[in-house]
């Protein structure tokens, strides 16, 4: 069977709109007679890059949950695979979700195995759903898989977002702040300078305020390209991956270990557990797990899990020797062990994990935002004690 390919096209659906979206398709004819099947009068095709690779432009985490979920529905309503995904693709919404659904019709028509059409057709970073799917359909439960992929890809975004909100309030505390001693020293501060002047001399207080002034505004053009080109540089090293490792550094083995271990390694006990309790095979879990992972130094630390479990090691006494791995996960993973239900106790414990982690970062980011405003707040206060020394010096110089 001929590898598909990506092909993107322009055209007009069955309701007089025009569409914009991709599909999968052998070549460029094949590609045309599906959009004619399905109501669609293509204007342009053109090929866009293979179907193998997904993921960019691809649906979001939001819509991918949703999608999965809403599959699952309508499985466990009776509904066979590729009809569900007509229902889906034809309902309207965003146009990557519906090119998704025509992606992984085509593919499953093709013969596709369900996991590989996934996989493929939601991008690498989803590689888990394919090992979930494959796990529910082995069981004979693919509902099931569909949902228990929607509810993982739901506890990350549910995460990022937590994240996002602690974090949101004393970032904004200290863009305010900077942005009030900016108006003070550019705007503020110049407009005394006149009243020094005519005086002759100025308290050190208010002369210190208006000569850091001064040379902010003569060098503004510098200052903000020096920070422009350091912003830019800074992004172009991310782009790079140049930052991944002191930033993976930091998280795992610095300052912020304590409060971001829980994070990335409960993500990795959260996708195995749940991927062995749909009942992926143990190594498969493992190494599908380990992609879940953003973190290099993360994975690189718990790559050699897999090997040892091969080896005939069991997965708690092989989590044990991961250094910063949290020992209540290993011990919960021991139990399971014990009792055979090590897929949910480690998802369990996973969740636990993360929880804390969450927890310890919001009560940081608490009790941050009013450290911020008291220090901040005291060093506007200075400068503006400053402003007003200075004036009221300069006043009583012209008294006398």
């Amino acid at each position: 069977m001929a590898e598909p390919r990506l092909y993107a096209y322009v055209g007009i659906d069955a309701s007089g709109r025009r569409v914009k979206a991709t599909l999968a398709a052998a070549d460029e004819t094949a590609a045309f007679e599906t959009l004619r099947r399905s109501g669609v009068s293509p204007l342009q095709i053109r090929e866009a890059r293979s179907a193998t690779t997904l993921q960019s432009g691809g649906p979001r985490d939001r819509d991918i949950a949703d999608l999965l979920s809403n599959l699952g529905d309508l499985l466990a309503a009776g509904a066979d695979i590729r009809s569900a995904l007509s229902m889906l693709g034809a309902r309207g919404g965003k146009a990557s979700v519906r090119s998704a659904c025509q992606n992984l019709a085509k593919m499953i028509g093709g013969g596709e195995a369900l996991d590989t059409a996934f996989v493929r057709a939601l991008g690498s970073d989803q590689t888990f759903v394919g090992a979930l799917i494959a796990a529910g359909e082995a069981g004979g439960d693919l509902p099931g898989g569909l949902k228990r992929a929607a509810g993982l890809i739901e506890a990350r975004l549910q995460l990022r977002e937590q994240l996002i909100s602690s974090l949101s309030y004393p970032a904004f505390v200290l863009a305010s702040t900077v942005a009030a001693a900016g108006v003070i020293l550019f705007f503020v501060v110049p407009s005394l300078a006149p009243l020094v002047e005519d005086a002759g001399q100025a308290p050190l207080t208010l002369a210190s305020l208006i000569a850091v002034s001064r040379t902010l505004r003569e060098h503004a053009l510098l200052i903000f390209g020096a920070l422009g080109v350091g912003a830019a540089a800074t992004a172009a090293a991310g782009f790079g991956g140049l930052l991944s490792g002191p930033i993976d550094r930091f998280l795992l083995d610095g300052p912020a270990a304590p409060l971001t271990r829980g994070i990335a390694f409960g993500g990795f006990a959260i996708a195995l557990g749940d991927m062995l309790a749909a009942g992926a095979p143990m190594t498969d879990a493992l190494r599908l797990a380990l992609r879940s992972v953003r973190s290099d130094r993360a994975r690189g630390r718990l790559t050699p899990v897999a090997h040892a479990v091969r080896q005939g090691q069991s997965l708690s006494s092989a989590l044990e020797g991961v250094h910063g791995f949290p020992r209540m996960i290993s011990q919960m993973a021991a139990v399971g062990e014990a009792t055979g239900a090590l897929g949910s106790m480690l998802g369990r414990s996973g969740r636990l994990e993360e929880a804390a982690a969450v927890k310890r970062i919001d009560a940081l980011a608490k009790m941050l935002g009013p450290v911020l405003i008291v220090v901040l707040g005291g060093m506007v206060g200075l400068l503006m004690a400053g402003l007003l020394s200075g004036v009221s010096g300069l006043g009583e110089a012209a008294l006398q």
